[in-house]
This record gives C-alpha cells, sequence and structure tokens, in this order.
C-alpha cells in the first residue's frame, strides 16, 4: 500500500470527488487539507493531516470507507464522518493519523 501524504490532496482543494459505496454516490467538495502538527512516536504517521470536505445536499452519509474519484486522482478508498453543517451542507472529515 502506497503511503499517502497531504501533498498527494493539496492540488485538488476546491475540486468535487464522486464518493461511492455499495449503492450510494454522492459528490463531495474538498475544502481543506489540514496538516496537524504534535510530538509523534514512531507509531503513528509522522506528517498527521485532514480532509475537509462539504457534501451539498441535507444528506448526511453513514460513516465509513467511500471509494474517492475526481478528475487526475487516482480513486482511493477514504473513511470519512459526519462532523457537522452549515447553511452550505454537511461537513464530513477523513482523518489521516
Amino acid at each position: 500500500m502506497q503511503r499517502v501524504e497531504y501533498t498527494h490532496f493539496t492540488p485538488f482543494v476546491n475540486s468535487t470527488f464522486t464518493a461511492q459505496r455499495a449503492d450510494i454516490q454522492v459528490d463531495l467538495h474538498l475544502l481543506q487539507v489540514a496538516t496537524k502538527t504534535s510530538n509523534r512516536n514512531h507509531y503513528f504517521r509522522e506528517n498527521p493531516f485532514t480532509l475537509v470536505f462539504r457534501c451539498p445536499l441535507k444528506v448526511i452519509l453513514p460513516q465509513g470507507l467511500y471509494r474517492m474519484t475526481t478528475v487526475s486522482f487516482e480513486p482511493m478508498e477514504i473513511f470519512i464522518t459526519a462532523v457537522g453543517a452549515d447553511t452550505e451542507g454537511v461537513i464530513y472529515h477523513a482523518l489521516f493519523d
């Protein structure tokens, strides 16, 4: 399995990803790639980061793995969790820790 870093996602900020799982398919807008700084030991990722998505639909997806695709991006399974909502839709996070 290839190690995924935040730099894989930064070119896709403001892009729309299609999230697919079983009979679910929705578009998610990548709002932000947020890096985290912390004092970690060797058991954890050296450069943890979070992806922040927004779904314009007022639908709360079950947390879990979704196949994420967009133009010029190799499809990848990403675990997302709904963390809130704003006036524009539901906010999801994917944590790479």
